[in-house]
């Protein structure tokens, strides 16, 4: 059923009983529920999660880029977006792990078709899961647990593991065999009650289609109104030519047919439904609305949302999203629970030394507008008042305050050394210059020297030392 309204097909006005007479029958489906879910899953996954390994409280760069080279081998982007969106419509959505080639890769699993069973304890450890793929025999289910996939088959005999070892009936074959420490159908639950974005919502949509469709049908009957003509009765050849038209006749009994002798002229008139518009407006704006407030996601449709971030005080726009920022911080604890099993996985695969998935952080980023002028003006402001750090805090472009104020320190100190250089270059060029005009400038004063004095019989100069 919730796959079905996400896809435009409502049951209430699907189903609807069909108006008598050929009255105009219109069925709108309005599909509110497809707009709730891929507005809050692209706010929500708008922006890839951010998954850091650190020890010690320090990012462990090489593991890193490890990591994230297996996301984009499994294009964790799209799946974990798919994820997100599965779980607004169901409530719940599933990944599944797997080896291939001693490679481990995961993939999204619908609800539709699986299941996980947990145990009855405190903590709720899942035990296995059941995914139904469909053939040409039917649906074939696979047990899926922590050790093995078992392929089951209903026979004479009750139910069979059909992938067995060939030289052993008794073992499941060795491709189905992985051994993880955690089972690898691994589920990402909306909320703890598993609630879809649209479940609140359903007869709220239901009666919006339902007056939309009603609201429809009213234009389409005053399109084909009825002619009435009342006083007199009209003759088969004066209604021959609107037959199809849509009249009605209303005359008393003992009046004969209407000709131009009659003295008595009928009424004539159109006879249309009364539209109350204004009443079925005011419903489908409130009904909208509850569906939005419900929802917890926001009207990006709303005529006060079009205006400009620059006009919007940040206030103004942290109170307009402040609900679906709590909705999505909420789910956002349920992905980072999902991903460590995930990585828990993943981990005992690598059989790498000191790995933990408790080591693990993830950083969500959801699509926000900022006032960033007023940001702006708010960092000018504290200017002098606090710290480098705090005051970067206040720009939403800046994710890490410390490591922009280390860049900024490291800028200001190249700058710094370049100018430093540019000077003393500038200062070493001066010097060069004016040693060069003053060896100029002391050869024509010896030459000068030479030709006013006079020579002795020897033929030197007298300033000149024999």
């Amino acid at each position: 059923m919730k796959r079905d309204y996400y896809k435009g097909r409502h049951y209430d006005i699907i189903h609807k009983d069909k108006k008598p007479l050929n009255k105009p029958d219109h069925r709108l489906v309005i599909n509110l529920p497809k707009k709730l879910v891929n507005t809050f899953n692209g706010y929500f996954s708008g922006e890839p999660v951010s998954i850091k390994h650190q020890s010690n409280g320090v990012d462990d760069d090489t593991l890193n880029e490890k990591i994230q080279d297996w996301l984009n081998d499994n294009d964790a982007a799209d799946v974990f977006s798919e994820w997100s969106k599965q779980a607004d419509i169901f409530g719940r959505s599933y990944i599944y792990a797997y080896l291939d080639e001693g490679k481990l890769y995961f993939t999204t699993c619908s609800p539709r078709d699986t299941i996980v069973v947990y145990d009855d304890s405190v903590k709720h450890v899942p035990l296995f899961g059941i995914r139904y793929s469909t053939g040409d025999e039917g649906a074939t289910p696979t047990l899926i647990t922590p050790k093995a996939n078992f392929e089951l088959k209903k026979g004479d005999k009750g139910v069979q593991v059909t992938n067995t070892d060939s030289n052993d009936s008794e073992t499941v074959s060795k491709s189905d065999m992985h051994d993880f420490p955690a089972l690898p159908l691994i589920e990402f639950a909306e909320d703890d009650e598993r609630t879809g974005i649209f479940d609140d919502t359903i007869s709220l949509i239901d009666a919006i289609d339902d007056v939309l469709s009603s609201k429809t049908n009213d234009i389409s009957s005053f399109a084909d109104a009825y002619l009435l003509v009342t006083g007199q009765k009209l003759s088969e050849e004066q209604i021959k030519d609107i037959r199809d038209n849509r009249l009605i006749n209303l005359y008393p009994v003992d009046s004969g047919a209407f000709s131009g002798e009659t003295s008595t002229q009928p009424n004539v008139t159109f006879l249309t439904p009364d539209a109350n518009d204004e009443t079925q407006e005011n419903f489908l704006n409130r009904a909208i609305d509850l569906v939005y407030q419900i929802s917890q996601v926001v009207n990006l449709n709303d005529s006060s949302l079009g205006m400009s971030a620059q006009s919007i005080s940040g206030v103004a726009l942290l109170q307009r999203y402040q609900p679906m920022q709590a909705k999505a911080r909420t789910k956002s604890l349920k992905m980072d629970k999902a991903l460590r099993q995930l990585f828990t996985i993943l981990f005992s695969v690598w059989n790498q030394p000191g790995l933990r998935a408790s080591d693990l952080t993830f950083d969500h980023k959801q699509s926000i507008p900022h006032n960033v002028s007023e940001e702006a003006d708010t960092v000018n402001k504290l200017n002098g008042q606090v710290d480098d750090e705090t005051k970067l805090g206040f720009l939403s472009a800046i994710d890490n305050p410390k490591k922009a104020v280390e860049r900024l320190k490291e800028q200001q100190k190249q700058e710094a050394n370049d100018a430093q250089g540019q000077m003393q270059k500038y200062l070493t060029d001066q010097q060069k210059g004016g040693v060069a005009n003053g060896n100029a400038a002391n050869n024509n004063s010896s030459a000068r020297t030479s030709a006013n004095e006079p020579a002795d019989s020897t033929g030197q100069s007298n300033g000149q030392a024999k």
